[in-house]
């Protein structure tokens, strides 16, 4: 019950970021996804079965409030990338910044590739991001993410010695 708080109190952080990027720049998800570091954070410390519906949970959430016109990529993107995180998780050492923000980075590359991927099969028309816009977000969620991680994970320590 305690862990269900924390992710929806994350997802709920996740949509005050995105909103408050809206006001600042004209396209904040082509630069930054706050929720895809709340699934893979989730993933990492939860594993598979946390990080899917942790994922499926702000996928939904992503769609609603800032998807387009078809519900569900966002979804089922985050569901698989938390779910893979989190197999991944469990079976690697994933510990350090170094580790989480590359682990950030290919997640952020694969929801980029899959989104539009799965547009595809249903025949939805969506434009999907270049290579340097791609490249560039996948940074800024390595980045941004890392450095939330770390501080998260020092934060704990204190608490918890």
């Amino acid at each position: 019950m305690k862990r269900a708080f924390w992710t929806a109190a994350a997802i709920l952080g996740a949509v005050l970021v995105e909103t408050g990027l809206g006001y600042l720049l004209p396209a904040p998800g082509l630069l930054f996804d706050p929720f895809l570091l709340v699934v893979v954070y989730c993933a990492l410390v939860g594993a598979e079965t946390h990080g899917m519906l942790a994922g499926l949970s702000a996928g939904w959430v992503q769609d609603v409030l800032f998807g387009g016109r078809v519900l569900g990529f966002s979804a089922l993107s985050k569901l698989i990338v938390g779910f893979v995180v989190g197999l991944a998780g469990g079976r690697f050492l994933i510990n350090g910044a170094a580790a989480r923000a590359l682990t950030l980075f290919v997640a952020s590359l694969a929801d980029g590739l899959l989104v539009p991927w799965l547009a595809s099969i249903f025949t939805v028309e969506l434009s999907p991001l270049g290579p340097t816009a791609l490249l560039l977000r996948a940074s800024l969620n390595a980045l941004i993410g890392g450095l939330l991680m770390a501080l998260a994970e020092r934060r704990l320590e204190r608490v918890l010695p």
